[in-house]
């Protein structure tokens, strides 16, 4: 009973903490939540340095590569030719995020950037709060 109650105290300590592993897996997530069309696939995702601000602010320096699987230009084609489609009424804004993040990107383009990321611990559970 006692070993029961040490290894899930002992879990609970440990995701107190925000390790690589989550931070990747965050990242991996914000850019590629799901969709109703694949835009791109992550390929690596690195994490250079991290500051703790304080128990629940944590900031890091991530460097990211995604490979693109159809052109900017073709998404907005598809929203402006069809602006009731699953795409231009949910998936616009993911179409903005690489577009902004990543510009003018082209199919089988990889593209990579480093960003500072801001991470807050919010009711027990870390999350982007900026990137």
């Amino acid at each position: 009973m006692r070993l029961i109650f040490v290894a899930l105290l002992l879990a609970g300590c440990a995701s107190k903490e925000l390790g690589d592993v989550q931070i990747k897996k965050m990242i991996i997530d914000y850019f590629t939540p799901y969709t109703s069309t694949t835009i791109a696939k992550p390929l690596d995702v690195n994490v250079l340095a991290k500051k703790k601000l304080s128990s629940d602010k944590i900031v890091a320096k991530v460097c990211y590569s995604f490979k693109f699987l159809t052109s900017y230009d073709r998404l907005v084609a598809k929203i402006k030719k069809d602006p009731d489609s699953f795409l231009a009424r949910f998936d616009i804004g993911l179409v903005a995020l690489y577009g902004r993040k990543f510009g003018n990107f082209h199919e089988g383009e990889v593209k990579t950037r480093c960003d500072t990321v801001e991470f807050e611990r919010r009711y027990g559970k870390w999350m982007i709060k900026r990137i």
